[in-house]
């Protein structure tokens, strides 16, 4: 995992900090068992949003945590989140001009709730955040519990 890559990289390359402690989150979006990730170009992007117009899908994100302890053991956690979100239908020229806008290209499922594309969003059910990419709320608790270490 990129995690474990970076941290490794933190102890054995020249030049880089010794990290205590590296998280990291990818995140994707499903629609009918079918995983959306970064729309390839223009004609993809439409394609997600016609697939998401008017319907729910999921979004989730899995995070890794790996760690040293206060007796310099090396732990890791790992959890994933899942939000359910459902989007309005979208006609044809919404759908265009987003696009046009560029900013579906390096968005998972081809949209960013954080940005233009939230006034698609009907409704959500979970961690907003975790819709933007890190699910804020369970990684603080996360990183509660390991503290403790």
């Amino acid at each position: 995992m990129k995690a474990q890559e970076v941290f490794n990289r933190c102890y054995e390359g020249d030049g880089l900090p010794n990290a205590d402690i590296v998280i990291g989150a990818d995140t994707v979006v499903v629609k009918d068992d079918h995983v959306l990730e970064k729309p390839r170009d223009k004609n993809h992007a439409m394609e997600m949003l016609e697939q998401l117009s008017g319907r729910t899908h999921y979004v989730l994100t899995g995070v890794h945590i790996i760690y040293k302890t206060k007796d310099d053991e090396i732990l890791s956690s790992h959890f994933v989140e899942k939000t359910t979100v459902k989007f309005s239908e979208l006609d044809t020229e919404t759908m265009n001009a987003y696009v046009n806008s560029g900013e579906p290209f390096d968005k998972a499922g081809g949209y960013g709730i954080q940005g233009e594309a939230a006034l698609f969003v009907e409704s959500i059910e979970g961690d907003y955040w975790n819709v933007v990419g890190l699910p804020k709320n369970h990684l603080f608790r996360e990183l509660v519990k390991i503290a403790a270490f």
